[in-house]
């Protein structure tokens, strides 16, 4: 296939296909949601697997719908993009609540200990029924009554509504002509320059680690998008952010875990100071990774973007 020469034909080809996997992630989170019904059990696996690729899809999403900025007219995205975060982040809760699990589960912890929080987790998952309900009503159904609205004013339309709007701007309206090149140089030079600017913090500081996390999610979707006409470059960009995006997510994991038990009134005082000392140690670990990668992010520098010319890191 040959590779776009207009940014706005790469973004929008990128964007329709993130819709379609949406969708077909949606039909699967809802087609596991009614078989656990029917079988009167919570979703399983499966489940997780399906509601983590609508994330996924989404996160894409919106990360590219900040290079269609640069093509559209913004006021006419803004809502899209709204809408989109507020799918995003109403998931959010279900995966959060998977992702403790699996960080827990991995804990070195003694017997006693690991018997009373598996015992949490089972209770924990119990009462994430009402949550796996309520999502399910969001995807067939779209956002409730009560749902806040947006900076705007205006109210979140379901999420098929979104992508409906979504594709009449993008072949509808008149974009910006740009050679996909030279777009892809300034947005991913200037997604680049964000995480530096981040890297520069502490990694004890637990926000700005988080922040740092996000910008390199959307340093690495952006050089993926422009994989193709801008090389190697972008190739090497996107495998940094990668890594970097798999550390930090452990780091981040072990810090929501952290919070999580240390709200925990339902365990005991022995089992809570046992978990945390082995979330703590597990930090400690994985902060050591991010930091021997923090210094080369601190000179992440995007210079010329061509083959000849890689970034510095």
């Amino acid at each position: 296939m040959n590779t776009p020469n207009h940014a706005h034909e790469l973004v929008a080809s990128a964007l329709h296909a993130l819709v379609a996997d949406a969708r077909a992630a949606r039909e699967r989170v809802l087609a596991v949601a009614a078989s656990a019904l029917f079988q009167g059990a919570p979703g399983g696996a499966s489940d997780e697997a399906a509601l983590h690729d609508f994330r996924v899809a989404l996160r894409r999403m919106r990360t590219i719908l900040r290079v269609a900025r640069d093509l559209w007219r913004r006021k006419r995205l803004a809502r899209i993009e709204g809408e989109i975060r507020y799918h995003a982040q109403a998931t959010g809760a279900l995966r959060d609540d998977e992702v403790l699990r699996e960080t827990l589960t991995a804990l070195d912890l003694p017997q006693e200990a690991r018997a009373e929080v598996g015992a949490w987790l089972v209770r924990r998952a119990r009462a994430t029924r009402k949550e796996h309900a309520e999502v399910t009503r969001l995807l067939r159904d779209g956002p409730p009554a009560h749902a806040p609205t947006l900076p705007n004013g205006k109210r979140i339309r379901p999420l098929e509504r979104s992508f409906h709007a979504l594709a009449a701007r993008l072949d509808g309206d008149t974009p910006r002509i740009v050679p996909a090149v030279e777009l892809g140089h300034e947005v991913l030079d200037r997604a680049a320059r964000d995480v530096a600017t981040w890297a520069q913090r502490d990694v004890g500081d637990v926000d700005a680690m988080h922040e740092l996390r996000i910008r390199y999610k959307r340093l690495r979707y952006t050089a993926e998008l422009f994989a193709a006409p801008l090389g190697v470059t972008a190739t090497r960009l996107a495998k940094h952010a990668t890594r970097m995006q798999r550390h930090l997510g452990e780091l981040h994991d072990i810090d929501q875990a952290m919070i999580t038990l240390g709200r925990a009134r339902s365990l005991g005082a022995a089992t809570k100071g046992a978990v945390l000392a082995a979330l703590r140690a597990s930090r400690v670990a994985c902060a050591s990774k991010v930091e021997l990668h923090l210094v080369e992010a601190r000179n992440l520098v995007v210079r010329g973007l061509d083959d000849e010319s890689p970034p510095i890191v």
